[in-house]
């Protein structure tokens, strides 16, 4: 399998090196005479033509910061397009580089985050999924963060957070697929079922945007049926038809599909109907003090009900307290993952001590 290149997934916003002619697009004429007049103040030689301010020989990532400090609105901001040129190019290779001013700011303010996506500076934490029948480990979730230039780790909340302030999920997506494929390659996880999220909204064309998924998976020796891709956000889902494609194109490839955090949204039931994964993952809102909640036990056991004739198997997550584990047993859950059994570590763990499944 040949990957094709693509400029969504392989261009991350950044400020160009050395000195190149910016341009700057608006098809608001008040709002370009506004930035003629702040490029003006702040001494930067400029043309105006029509509907593009030209300015010539400048430090990109300066001209940005000395904009930042002035009052742009947010539809200001999202309307103001900037791109560059280096010598030589046509204005036509602007095109493609071309960013609202919006996102240019974002990168002053996420620099630290694009610079460990672009060397690809992540790393993989392991949390253990258990069998609740056999009482042992089942597969492991693999779940991303962020590594600093001295080797702190960042959360995966900063990393999304970044993400979709620059516009850049697809790639951060992408980068966290195939690095929890290589690192469980190289820890030894082929024997276990190894859960890999992903998010399927910013997937438009899944034999497109997932070929290079599917070629480490292959290329690493991965008996697919290992592999099980794990939809988060699923009760954000609004196009359940694209979802189902994505959903297929796994299968197809001989790999297994989860739903995340169903429960917690309205849409999960109808994604259920529609989209038959082989795994589901009742939340932590569902499972928390589950002993407590006649509601909640009795949604558990319909779940687990409606499913298990469909061959779909059953994930808790989140359990802390043996009471929660102890009625899961009873409601016929098949697999649980939470604090209670392991954190989520650096290094996979094997063996856990499960006496209290008995």
């Amino acid at each position: 399998m040949q990957d094709k290149p693509c400029p969504k997934c392989e261009i991350l916003p950044s400020f160009p090196e050395g000195r190149v002619d910016v341009v700057i697009f608006s098809s608001v004429d008040f709002l370009l005479q506004k930035v003629a007049k702040l490029l003006s103040d702040e001494g930067f030689l400029f043309s105006l033509l029509q509907s593009q301010i030209i300015i010539p020989k400048t430090n990109f990532g300066e001209l940005i910061n000395r904009l930042s400090g002035h009052p742009f609105s947010e539809a200001e901001k999202e309307e103001l397009k900037m791109g560059y040129l280096h010598e030589g190019e046509n204005l036509l290779n602007v095109i493609s580089r071309l960013r609202p001013l919006k996102i240019y700011l974002e990168i002053l303010k996420y620099s630290e985050y694009l610079d460990i996506l672009s060397n690809l500076r992540l790393t993989v934490h392991f949390q253990p999924v258990v069998d609740l029948k056999k009482k042992k480990v089942y597969g492991f979730e693999c779940l991303i963060r962020g590594v600093r230039g001295n080797g702190e780790i960042l959360s995966p909340a900063y990393l999304f957070e970044a993400a979709r302030a620059t516009d850049t999920l697809f790639y951060l997506d992408r980068a966290c697929r195939e690095t929890a494929i290589k690192t469980a390659a190289v820890k030894g996880l082929k024997g276990y079922k190894v859960f890999i999220n992903f998010l399927p909204t910013v997937i438009y064309d899944p034999a497109f945007c997932l070929q290079s998924t599917v070629k480490w998976a292959y290329q690493l020796e991965w008996n697919p049926e290992h592999l099980v891709f794990e939809v988060v956000e699923t009760e954000k889902v609004k196009d359940f038809y694209h979802l189902a494609n994505i959903l297929d194109y796994y299968r197809e490839n001989g790999f297994k599909t989860a739903l995340d955090d169903v429960g917690t949204g309205y849409s999960s039931i109808d994604a259920l109907i529609k989209l038959k994964p082989d795994f589901v993952k009742l939340g932590k809102e569902l499972v928390e003090d589950i002993d407590k909640s006649d509601i909640k036990r009795d949604l558990m056991k319909a779940v687990v009900k409606a499913l298990h004739p469909h061959g779909i198997k059953v994930i808790a997550e989140g359990v802390e307290r043996v009471e929660e584990l102890r009625f899961l047993l009873e409601a016929g859950v098949d697999f649980a993952q939470g604090f209670l059994f392991a954190r989520p570590n650096p290094e996979p763990i094997y063996e856990l001590d499960l006496d209290f499944l008995s």
